[in-house]
């Protein structure tokens, strides 16, 4: 019989209480309850117990990071906000933290021991499976109704599970009463917050002592109630994120326009006011390494959203160089040019914030691809992550990242499937079979007997990387952490006693990556043309070029090189892209969703595309093996040589109406276009044709070769310098040399 912590340590109880380890401490009180109770207990001992830190100078509560974040990372919090060796991140739920564990052996030396084995027999007890899950909370219901009504709901649902006629299963009565012990949990931490805010006043000086008894007064206010002013929904906002781990926002300037506007105009807040909060916000996004930020879009009613509120946030943007949050502008045909002006005014300071979203395209997408949502849900949308598309508190959706145990590497990487399909099935790579025999490049006499095989091995991959998928999200139901959070605040899950992972929520889908879309289409634009239609290749030749890494063939890459390339509105490339990945897009939705949801293609690159290309060998484009993807849907990095228009014309022939879970695209422009009038008016005009094309997505990069290779001989000298790198921002000197050369190979467009 194995022995337990409990066993070795009869006082692990009180030498958890010393450690302040108080999630592990209310775990460990519910591990003879059925699954999931013993979560439950978990967050509701941390929230009556955790230390509740109060600002120094801040005016936002709760104030993070952890101390013990950021003893160990002074920089971020690196996704967690409980700082204990039993700690839960936003898209995996509790964890045992190791990081966590080695600074508490230091300061408590002679715990090492009972540390050691506390997290050893914490690791396997906690199990995450399938890919990342990003999440916008119900801050929405929040601010209209109050934390009192979600409790008041979830009471008289679990009145009626333990009702005598009920017919209610073990099932729905332990999580509803795992959700309670979550929402008693949250009740204590709002109210320890607002006791320790008092506590902190009457040790304060003026001017400090008023602005604390403000805070106290607002976030007491704020949270179980309906907000009332602008800087009480800043603070249910603010908590709201917090709570789910720090990961999104939300719509923020819809969520707190009004409350502004009414408040401005009362006088009871000034502009700098909002400013000073806006700010905070920002830097604590930062600091806890949270994600995304939304503003613009339709109103549910479906006018234009953009308000004033919209504009405070664009020029938080430009006023704060940093990396996060990753804001996401929501531009529709009624949105100002003022307003898109001052989002490319902000893209100026070469943070990559905000990026630019097509709103009509969204909607119309959304609601095309039967999802069974309402247009007023789809006019609320929101994004998550990089830019995962969701419904903020109405939707549970997975995001990219996936490693199926089947194919190296991440997600669907069209670039290793036109492999296969070269190698008759076969993986030249890993050196073994992974899919059906379809023929090598040699037994392929026309090129749409080359497409005929690729397909079928789209098809097999699809159909096997999805039921990996699938399985593992299963697992979620019943074995891995079930989000009660998230099962709690998001809209259906707590009506129908359906977890969060479990199908609960209202909307369900999945973002899925593709990589390597323009890989994919220079390849078969160069064996067309080079094979197949000019004859200046012949087909073993360029299979032995490809197996050797071209190398002694370099002729034969300069020939492969010359040929169409997409990003440079030539429909010699183009026009094989679209048909190509329009296929991919129905494979991909008509694959069957555990939850009842739908799996969405996105092109949502994060920094996977320089390790992604380490599994695949040399590709027909001329790409070296190993070398990086592309960095989004659009051209590969460096091949669009005919102007910004002639590359967003190429991308807007691809599919990207199919691509809702967003079809990110890179585009690098000089600073002169956004620092001048008149370049800000042709930039203006430019964004407004590519959405009226059919664009959904832009991410302006703002940043000169010069001021990249600088940061590279010196890095300590360019710590703050922030590029846009496949659906996010982040520091140039962190990145991988592969990243920061594949970044430097972009085209720089000029007016």
């Amino acid at each position: 019989m194995a022995v337990t912590l409990s066993d070795r340590f009869p006082d692990y109880e009180d030498r958890l209480r010393a450690l302040g380890e108080w999630a592990a401490l209310g775990l460990y009180e519910g591990l003879d309850l059925p699954w999931p109770r013993a979560y439950g207990r978990a967050y509701r001992r941390l929230y009556e117990h955790m230390l509740i830190r109060v600002p120094e100078d801040g005016l936002l509560m709760p104030c993070e990071p952890h101390e013990l974040l950021r003893a160990a990372n002074p920089a971020r919090g690196q996704w967690s906000v409980l700082g204990g060796i039993c700690d839960f991140e936003y898209f995996g739920g509790l964890r045992a933290n190791g990081e966590a564990a080695e600074i508490k052996k230091a300061r408590h030396p002679e715990q090492a021991e009972f540390i050691d084995a506390l997290l050893a027999d914490l690791r396997p007890r906690f199990h995450f499976f399938g890919d990342s899950t990003h999440n916008c909370p119900d801050a929405p219901r929040i601010l209209a109704e109050g934390f009192d009504a979600v409790e008041a709901e979830l009471a008289a649902e679990l009145a009626k599970v333990y009702a005598a006629d009920s017919g209610a299963g073990d099932d729905e009565r332990n999580l509803l009463d795992a959700v309670w012990d979550y929402a008693q949990g949250v009740r204590a931490f709002h109210a320890r917050a607002v006791e320790a805010i008092g506590a902190a006043a009457e040790q304060a000086d003026e001017p400090r002592r008023a602005e604390l008894l403000h805070l106290r007064d607002s976030f007491r206010d704020c949270f179980l109630q309906p907000a009332t002013t602008f800087y009480q929904g800043f603070l249910a906002v603010h908590f709201m994120w917090m709570l789910d781990g720090c990961d999104n926002v939300g719509r923020l300037d819809q969520l707190l326009g009004a409350l502004y506007d009414q408040d401005l105009a009362a006088g009871v807040i000034d502009v700098d006011f909002a400013r000073r909060l806006l700010d905070e916000h920002f830097h604590s996004i930062e600091s806890m390494n949270g994600y995304n930020l939304q503003l613009g879009g339709y109103t549910p009613a479906g006018e234009d959203g953009y308000n004033a509120l919209s504009a405070e946030i664009l020029l938080a943007c430009e006023r704060n160089r940093l990396a996060r949050p990753n804001v996401a502008f929501r531009i529709t045909k009624g949105t100002p040019d003022a307003g898109v002006r001052l989002a490319l005014q902000a893209l100026s300071n070469g943070t990559g914030r905000p990026a630019l979203y097509n709103d009509d395209l969204y909607q119309q997408t959304l609601l095309d691809l039967d999802l069974s949502l309402t247009p007023e849900d789809a006019r609320d949308l929101g994004f998550g992550g990089c830019t995962e598309s969701m419904i903020p508190g109405r939707s549970s959706v997975g995001s990219s990242c996936y490693h199926s145990r089947h194919y190296p590497g991440i997600d669907i990487n069209l670039a290793k499937i036109l492999e296969y399909t070269l190698n008759d099935g076969y993986d030249p790579v890993e050196r073994r079979q992974v899919g059906p025999h379809t023929g090598r490049l040699v037994d392929f006499e026309d090129f749409e007997s080359l497409l005929a095989a690729l397909r079928r091995q789209i098809s097999h991959v699809m159909a096997v990387f999805f039921t990996d998928l699938s399985d593992d999200y299963r697992r979620r139901f019943t074995e891995g952490d079930p989000k009660l959070y998230r099962t709690l605040f998001t809209r259906d899950c707590v009506a129908r006693h359906r977890g969060f992972e479990a199908g609960g929520a209202r909307y369900n889908w999945s973002i899925t990556n593709v990589i390597g879309i323009a890989n994919l289409i220079d390849s078969l634009a160069a064996l067309r043309t080079c094979v197949y239609e000019q004859g200046k290749l012949d087909r073993t030749t360029l299979s032995a070029a490809l197996a050797a890494n071209f190398e002694g063939y370099e002729t034969e890459r300069r020939l492969l090189m010359a040929a169409p390339r997409f990003g440079n509105d030539d429909p010699a490339a183009d026009d094989v892209g679209r048909e190509i990945l329009e296929f991919v897009c129905r494979e991909m939705h008509r694959q069957p969703h555990p939850r009842g949801g739908r799996y969405l293609p996105g092109c949502i690159m994060f920094n996977h595309w320089a390790g992604d290309g380490a599994y695949v060998g040399a590709t027909p484009d001329g790409r070296l093996a190993g070398a990086v993807m592309a960095d989004s849907a659009g051209p590969a990095q460096g091949r669009d040589t005919h102007g910004p228009t002639a590359m967003l014309r190429s991308v807007t022939k691809l599919p990207l109406a199919l691509m809702a879970g967003t079809p990110v695209v890179n585009m690098r422009l000089q600073r002169e276009m956004l620092t001048t009038q008149a370049g800000l008016d042709t930039a203006v005009q430019l964004v407004r044709a590519y959405f009226a094309l059919g664009g959904m997505q832009l991410q302006i990069n703002v940043v000169d070769t010069e001021t990249l290779r600088a940061a590279q001989a010196e890095p300590e000298a360019h710590r703050d310098l922030i590029v846009r790198v496949g659906g996010y921002s982040d520091y140039f000197t962190s990145l991988s040399e592969a990243l920061q050369e594949a970044i430097i190979a972009r085209t720089a467009h000029g007016v």
